[in-house]
């Protein structure tokens, strides 16, 4: 099931990148015919910021958040157990309140109009409690997978660490 669910988030992450640079592109071209394509740049910035999102919790999934582990990594096993629980539940402390707040921001959003596109902002305010939302599943599954220390190390480096 997390394979599919996996799969579909990358392909999602893409059209949506694509989507991005498309609208880039017409809006540009449209303009410079002297025709501009008046919600270009609204339409665009709703399909990056989605785009963002899915790129972050894509990015956490695999473990390629950004962490400085030099010190913790020669600490005794206990000692980076209890390091990396208390950034862990940092983290997910945080995401909590990212979803607890930021749905309270989407909401308060809904009816405010986008610009000239038309569309609600809640939309895209809805990016960040979505977000955080997947990042905190992300999250949790690493650690039921890798264990509290390996939930932070990227899969790349498991794999060098393995070979050696």
């Amino acid at each position: 099931m997390w394979h599919w669910y996996d799969k579909g988030e990358e392909w999602l992450a893409i059209m949506l990148l694509g989507g991005t640079s498309l609208t880039m592109f017409v809006s540009s071209v449209a303009r410079a015919i002297g025709n501009p394509f008046a919600g270009g740049a609204e339409l665009a910035q709703f399909l990056f910021i989605w785009t963002a999102v899915l790129g972050a919790d894509i990015t956490l999934r695999q473990g390629g958040q950004v962490r400085i582990d030099a010190l913790v990594i020669r600490l005794p096993i206990k000692l980076q157990l209890i390091i990396t629980s208390l950034c862990v539940g940092m983290m997910m402390l945080f995401l909590a309140l990212l979803i607890w707040y930021g749905y309270a921001l989407a909401t308060s959003n809904w009816q405010r109009p986008m610009g000239v596109a038309g569309l609600s902002y809640g939309y895209i305010t809805l990016a960040l409690p979505v977000g955080a939302g997947l990042m905190l599943i992300s999250l949790l599954r690493r650690i039921f997978t890798n264990g509290i220390i390996g939930s932070l190390v990227a899969d790349d480096d498991e794999q060098v660490e393995e070979a050696l």
